[in-house]
């Protein structure tokens, strides 16, 4: 009887603790990144009565009498299958699709998280709004190179001080050059580029007619007084039906002045394509169909794909990549241990860290704008619920009624 009333203590205890696992899960029902628990439990050390023995002669073999001696709670595991994606529209909200966690650093070293409310601080770095750590990752070059084998880093997303240009490497021409215009006639154009500065520099071409059928002579100037010299020039020959033969593709070069303040890279150097231009009976209408220069742009904002690239988004037009989230794997994330603020740090249990780009090794994708909702389900935990506190109304029964029986013994004395 003394033992059926701490059996029934045991049976207490560990559903009491289970309790406070649903307890925790439901708490956490809206909680970003939340990763549910489940208590397991395990039996108790058993009293043998008697053993078992084997087969013997007539002797068919009997077996063991052994009496439990409880409950024991034998592990609180935590759920890692995929929460609810909750669309928010925040371009520094993430969310992972599948495996990995998201890496966040601090004074205490390394931090582990499903929760990707993510913020920009100060100083334009990526940062976890709740704790303030740094989000880690991968940071482009100027030229919007990554390497995934560099050491992490925090995450730069310089909104408003970034800035980028373009350099014109090929200013593409369309139209027509009247074919009834009379030798040494001349058609003139502007064109506007851009050097390595972003400057805006005014060109000036003047196709020129040849004395030979079907060709026009071009060439190159500028009246830019930081422009010393511009080497370009060439031929552009027609066929019978206006289309261009040869000299579709003219070469130029433009030497700045020495001294000349703010320099940009000298010699700059681009193409004329003039390979869209006809030769036809009709007025001539030449005109810059594209340039692929671009003046100086600020960074206005980003966007993020799912590989986990940070794309930079300028305000002349142009996009480069900034950098690329990191996320890390475990060999056994049940190993990870919980730090609270929706952080886990990695064990013996869980192996180290495999660091890595979204969509590599095993690693999920990242979804930008996008939060990861907790993985809890409410129906599975208030079903718990009913299952542990009939469980505790049950074995608090068999202490009441292991102490009748001790109290019926007591009485047998009277």
């Amino acid at each position: 009887m003394g033992s059926a009333i701490f059996t029934g203590v045991t049976g207490l205890q560990v559903h009491q603790r289970a309790i406070d696992v649903v307890a925790s899960n439901i708490a956490n029902v809206n909680t970003t990144g939340y990763r549910g628990s489940r208590a397991l439990f395990q039996d108790l050390f058993s009293q043998t009565l008697s053993g078992p023995s084997a087969p013997l002669g007539t002797f068919g073999g009997k077996n063991g009498s052994q009496v439990g001696l409880g409950v024991r709670l034998g592990a609180i595991d935590i759920d890692f299958t995929q929460g609810t994606l909750l669309n928010t529209g925040v371009a520094s909200d993430l969310a992972i699709q599948g495996s990995g966690f998201f890496i966040l650093s601090g004074g205490g070293g390394n931090f582990y998280s499903r929760d990707g409310s993510f913020t920009i601080n100060a100083n334009g770095e990526l940062i976890d709004s709740a704790t303030g750590l740094f989000v880690q990752g991968f940071q482009a070059d100027d030229t919007g190179t990554i390497d995934p084998n560099a050491p992490l880093t925090n995450i730069a997303i310089p909104l408003g001080t970034a800035s980028i240009v373009r350099a014109t490497t090929e200013v593409s021409l369309v139209g027509n050059l009247d074919s009834t215009t009379a030798a040494a006639g001349t058609v003139v154009r502007s064109i506007q580029v851009f050097d390595s500065l972003g400057t805006e520099r005014e060109l000036t071409i003047t196709f020129t007619k040849s004395a030979t059928t079907n060709e026009w002579d071009w060439a190159v100037t500028s009246a830019d007084p930081a422009i010393d010299t511009i080497t370009g020039a060439g031929t552009i020959e027609f066929d019978a039906n206006g289309d261009v033969t040869a000299g579709g593709i003219g070469n130029i070069s433009v030497t700045f002045v020495a001294g000349s303040p703010a320099a940009p890279v000298d010699p700059f150097d681009f193409d004329l394509n003039f390979n869209e231009l006809t030769q036809l009976a009709s007025e001539s209408d030449v005109a810059i169909s594209n340039q692929d220069g671009y003046p100086r742009g600020t960074l206005e904002s980003f966007n993020i794909g799912s590989n986990g690239i940070l794309n930079g988004v300028f305000s002349n037009g142009l996009t480069q990549v900034l950098g690329q989230v990191a996320l890390a794997n475990f060999a056994n994330t049940g190993g990870l241990v919980r730090e609270g603020e929706n952080l886990f740090r990695e064990s013996p249990g869980s192996g180290i860290a495999q660091v890595g780009t979204p969509g590599t090794g095993g690693r999920g994708q990242v979804s930008g704008g996008v939060l990861e909702g907790s993985n809890v389900d409410l129906g599975t935990e208030f079903s718990n619920l009913i299952v542990f506190q009939r469980g505790f109304q049950a074995n608090a029964r068999t202490i009441t009624t292991a102490d009748t029986l001790l109290q019926e013994t007591v009485n047998l004395v009277r």
